[in-house]
């Protein structure tokens, strides 16, 4: 089986402990496992809560001399301890992994680097460099500079936009519970557990009703939102116990079990007939869509109207029938104003040939067309990708 890109995601409940402070056993332990998916091939990025968390063991009897508010909903104290927290967990994750040869690196986000177009280029693009250089990305939500990012739901919903923007494969969210139950487990032991779950409709969400524990600001209602949005950008996910024994073993495993069956039966959701998870796991929530419609959707309305690349045969033949990136050597012509980001059509002789995200602007990509990438830098002082535009941010006509 050729490797694949997850996402991990690890709450709060999880990374503390009943008194706030950081659970180091635990952290040790899924660390080994997250080394070891690694080591077998995959990419990892990890999608970590736990800075406010860690900021209040932090400062548990400093807060009154310190100044901070003791009031534990007000906004600018739970800032204030996610900044001194967000260093204290990333120096946490930095000598846990070392001990497996690992690297990792911090990468603060907001809603603002996933809806700009230019921040959420530059954003992918480092993360693809991080990841092909085997660096682990540790996630969190910039909480210093934001308020509403605060309000996102135990980063369930940061950890789904972060897969999508990546294309991982899968997200793997881990949590204190086995997964989605018919019930509340937690009131009702004996409630029916749910291995999988291919449509998420008001029926299930009902059923998400859990309570969120006193470290987490998520519940299960949270993870549903998260599973709703990534599976409608073809990446799929599953929601497990992050207290069992091996977990991300028989995470990964269920995972391949599903990427090794035909496209035709993942996207299949006859009722009645849902994918057969596996409940000794979690619950998995296959993707609803292909990834490259997905991109298609999201990518058509956007297209600028009144700006075009034109490119030579030898592009045309690369991109149509050799799957190629567009590279500036291959651009003969560069027509109408757009930025960095835009979504543009592309064109030759014989008319539209597909659209798709250009790394540079209009007067930038105008300057580098017919030259080689190694002149990139030389012609305008910086360079961002090799790529005009990137094969895996581009839809061919058909």
């Amino acid at each position: 089986m050729c490797s694949m890109r997850f996402v991990f995601k690890i709450g709060t409940s999880l990374l503390t402990n009943e008194h706030g402070q950081l659970n180091v056993d635990f952290l040790r332990g899924i660390i080994a496992q997250m080394a070891e998916v690694q080591k077998q091939g995959n990419e990892v990025v990890l999608v970590s809560s736990g800075a406010v968390a860690s900021g209040r063991s932090e400062l548990h009897f400093e807060h009154e001399k310190k100044n901070l508010s003791p009031r534990p909903g007000a906004l600018p104290f739970r800032q204030a301890l996610a900044a001194v927290g967000q260093g204290v967990l990333m120096e946490t994750y930095r000598a846990f992994f070392k001990e497996h040869g690992v690297t990792v690196a911090q990468a603060l986000l907001t809603n603002y680097d996933f809806t700009n177009r230019e921040n959420f280029l530059n954003t992918k693009n480092v993360f693809s460099m991080l990841l092909s250089n085997g660096v682990i990305p540790v996630v969190n939500e910039n909480d210093v500079t934001t308020i509403a990012e605060l309000k996102f739901g135990d980063n369930d919903m940061l950890s789904a936009k972060t897969a999508g923007m990546i294309s991982a494969d899968y997200l793997c969210i881990l949590t204190d519970v086995d997964g989605l139950f018919e019930e509340d487990p937690k009131r009702n032991p004996h409630a029916k557990f749910i291995a999988s779950a291919p449509l998420i409709d008001d029926e299930v969400r009902a059923r998400a009703g859990g309570a969120r524990s006193g470290r987490s600001m998520g519940g299960m209602i949270t993870k549903l939102a998260a599973a709703e949005y990534i599976i409608s950008v073809g990446t799929s996910m599953v929601i497990v116990n992050g207290r069992k024994k091996n977990i991300l073993a028989s995470a990964v495993a269920l995972c391949k079990k599903h990427a090794a069956r035909p496209k035709a039966m993942q996207l299949m959701r006859p009722k009645g007939a849902p994918f057969p998870g596996d409940p000794k796991v979690g619950t998995f929530f296959p993707s609803s869509v292909n990834r490259i419609e997905s991109q298609k959707k999201w990518m058509r309305p956007k297209i600028h109207k009144n700006a075009w690349i034109e490119v030579d045969a030898g592009a045309r033949k690369a991109l149509t029938q050799l799957g190629k990136s567009l590279l500036p050597s291959g651009i003969i012509g560069v027509h109408g104003d757009f930025v960095r980001g835009d979504v543009v059509t592309i064109k030759d002789i014989q008319g539209n040939i597909g659209y798709g995200q250009v790394n540079y602007d209009a007067k930038d990509l105008d300057k580098i067309k017919k030259c080689h990438t190694d002149k990139i830098e030389k012609i305008l002082g910086y360079s961002f990708e090799d790529e005009a535009i990137h094969r895996d941010r581009m839809v061919i006509a058909k």
